[in-house]
């Protein structure tokens, strides 16, 4: 029997994307202060509480989601490169459920984008990791995979991407991560992971 890890609904998701359509993100991407007053001061003014300061800083939402936020310095921590989460993560218990597991991920994040919609537009792209129209990545070191790892690994199997241009924008990717391609007798696993890059990551 498969288990379910994170399991966050498509109306908490919404939820979720639609305090984000609040946040100052110029102030997110210079990134936090030190620890301490100042910091606690800094995630306030998003309606965040930091729960863990060790190398990466984590924050709690208003909606009781856990947020990452990742630095382009691991000795740093600003400025910030990215803010990601996971909503969903499904493991197989045997082997014989590893297509079940790709099955529900697949429905899962059909379910979120449709919750989605409503908040962040239009997709520039959804589609599954072999759709001809997934956008490539423009340098060797950008967060897009290249499309033949993305082939063998078949990761991300779904993502979807939004874009907001300008100082005040973001880019919103919600993908379906299924790690490097299964050997012979290996379980499947799958999460549904939301990430907001700085707009001229793309």
């Amino acid at each position: 029997m498969t288990t379910l890890r994170i399991d966050r609904s498509p109306r908490q998701l919404a939820e979720e994307l639609e305090a984000l359509e609040h946040v100052d993100w110029p102030a997110v991407w210079a990134g936090p202060p030190n620890p301490g007053q100042a910091l606690d001061d800094w995630c306030a003014l998003f309606g965040w509480t930091p729960t863990s300061v060790e190398r990466v800083l984590t924050v709690r939402s208003a909606t009781g989601q856990d947020f990452g936020l990742y630095p382009v310095r691991e000795a740093g921590w600003a400025p910030v490169k990215l803010l990601s989460w996971t909503s969903w993560n499904m493991w197989a218990e045997n082997t014989s459920e590893n297509d079940e597991v790709l099955t529900h991920a697949a429905d899962t994040w059909a379910a979120y984008v449709a919750a989605a919609r409503p908040v962040l537009g239009e997709p520039s792209f959804a589609g599954a990791w072999d759709d001809s129209r997934f956008p490539e990545p423009p340098h060797d070191r950008h967060w897009l995979m290249p499309r033949d790892l993305r082939m063998e690994d078949m990761d991300p199997y779904r993502m979807a991407l939004w874009r907001e241009d300008g100082p005040e924008g973001r880019i919103t990717v919600m993908a379906v991560s299924l790690g490097s391609a299964l050997v012979p007798g290996e379980l499947r696993s799958a999460r549904i992971n939301i990430v907001c890059h700085p707009p001229e990551d793309l």
